[in-house]
């Protein structure tokens, strides 16, 4: 097959001819710049003695620094977790040493990283697509380095608490960036059979963050005998110290060296001309396709993603309080760190199977929801290890899920900017996660609507997610390349 950048094609081989031929058929039909979409232009072949074809103007390459690349994008999410979920977990010493942090204040910092996102992701997004990668990472970093920085200043209230505020909002702005970044690393400097993995990846390393938190009750004194208020405010402060030099750290090492992207791309897909940013907004509210799966994803994963920040509320009835609570929770945020990139490497070796391994997860979720629901009500005896199966069972399959909805997204939405469909995505999950954490401020309602609400929310997309239809779009097209270019043999 020869395809200039006129679109003509010359018959090499029938049966190929006529899938690529009617790709791009679609494509011209579908991609132009008065409906707001790209159409792509980096296909190019003249026949070869040798091979048959070559592709011409477009070389694609891998460097080990994408590496490093992923490892700092990983430490940015992985902070950016730590701190947005740093108070649900020590919500007992919380609640002893600073007047005023009862249930409402500690869900309020949560809630206020997934109100920023909402409301910053917009501008932010526009940002680090006409700006680049490093100006949005640099920025997220320079917002939690003085976030953190701040809550260092006092400890007396209610000035702490005031600042602990303006950190959560400052942090809450950096989400913007920070969980829009890993689709655009994964397309930027990853080739075909690595995207989902290091998107997966950078989601792991972000749910350890989680991890930290929990663990903070092993360093924050729990209030009781021997214990004054002045020895757990030392403790909290300490943890703020750590907070802040962690954050300075990675924007020192983000000022250093981290480039927007490498000297030539990694696939061809990844040179396709992207849309623009409000002409791609526009294209993506005209794609219902896209819009479904951004509202299968939201109401799928917001709530699990919040419910963890402040699990310690959902197991106190059930006799497990803080110290119980914290193991629970580092179980969980160690398998579901594992579990999506277990699910990435999967998809990457066995493509063609996305929607299986989506809807398998979802009925999972589902599962395990019903399983907490019935220890909750006390249809089935309350015991540890079904606490704690059901519990990481929970956020195991959430989180499984998440890359491979990137996936699907970017996929349906493509040549729309990455950034664009993760800044979508990730806020309607965040916007989800935001009406979940504000009705634990409606006074005495108890804790027994959580598991309802997540079976709800966990089992309500899979017959939509069954029913929708869309092309794996990248993978066909940087498949054509593989077999036909001399660059990926």
């Amino acid at each position: 097959m020869i395809l200039d950048r006129d679109n003509s094609y010359a018959t090499a081989d029938d049966n190929r001819e006529e899938e690529i031929g009617l790709l791009h058929e679609d494509l011209d039909e579908e991609w132009d710049f008065e409906r707001g979409k790209a159409p792509h232009r980096n296909y190019k072949y003249t026949e070869t003695s040798v091979t048959g074809y070559e592709r011409q103007n477009v070389v694609t390459k891998t460097y080990k620094s994408r590496f490093w690349i992923l490892f700092l994008a990983a430490f940015l999410c992985w902070i950016h977790t730590l701190q947005w979920s740093t108070w649900g977990p020590i919500s007992e010493s919380m609640n002893a040493a600073f007047p005023g942090w009862g249930p409402s204040t500690v869900a309020l910092m949560v809630n206020w990283g997934t109100i920023m996102y909402v409301l910053c992701v917009a501008p932010l997004c526009w940002g680090m697509q006409r700006y680049g990668l490093r100006a949005g990472v640099v920025t997220s970093a320079a917002f939690m380095a003085i976030g953190t920085g701040l809550r260092c200043l006092t400890k007396q209230t209610p000035t702490f608490t005031i600042l602990c505020h303006i950190c959560a909002i400052l942090v809450g702005g950096a989400s913007a960036l920070a969980l829009t970044t890993p689709m655009v690393i994964a397309n930027d400097w990853f080739p075909q059979n690595e995207r989902t993995t290091a998107t997966a990846i950078i989601l792991g390393i972000s749910q350890l963050g989680s991890l930290g938190s929990f663990l903070e009750p092993t360093f924050i004194r729990l209030p009781g005998p021997g214990v004054t208020k002045e020895d757990i405010q030392d403790d909290v402060m300490n943890l703020v110290y750590a907070g802040a030099i962690m954050s300075a750290v990675l924007l020192l090492a983000l000022l250093v060296y981290y480039p927007s992207k490498p000297p030539k791309p990694p696939s061809l897909s990844s040179t396709t001309e992207r849309v623009e940013f409000i002409p791609g907004l526009a294209s993506v509210i005209r794609n219902k396709k896209l819009l479904l799966i951004v509202a299968i994803y939201g109401t799928f994963v917001g709530p699990p993603v919040a419910w963890i920040t402040v699990l310690n509320f959902s197991v106190l009835p059930l006799g497990f309080h803080q110290g119980k609570a914290m193991w629970m929770g580092v179980t969980a945020v160690l398998v579901s760190s594992l579990s999506p990139v277990a699910a990435g490497r999967i998809n990457d070796l066995l493509q063609g199977h996305i929607k299986t391994l989506i809807v398998t997860l979802m009925l999972g979720t589902t599962a395990f929801c019903y399983w907490f629901l019935l220890i909750s009500y006390g249809v089935v005896e309350v015991t540890e290890w079904q606490v704690y199966v059901s519990t990481v069972g929970i956020c195991a399959c959430n989180y499984a899920a998440m890359p491979l909805f990137f996936e699907v997204a970017v996929d349906i939405a493509f040549p729309i900017s990455d950034i664009l469909v993760m800044g979508v995505m990730t806020a309607a999950d965040c916007l989800v996660s935001t009406l979940f954490l504000t009705a634990y401020s409606i006074p005495n309602a108890g804790y027994l609507w959580i598991p309802s609400t997540m079976i709800f929310t966990s089992g309500i997309g899979i017959i939509p997610m069954l029913l929708l239809k869309f092309n794996n779009t990248r993978a066909l097209i940087d498949n054509q390349i593989r077999v036909d270019s001399p660059y990926h043999k």
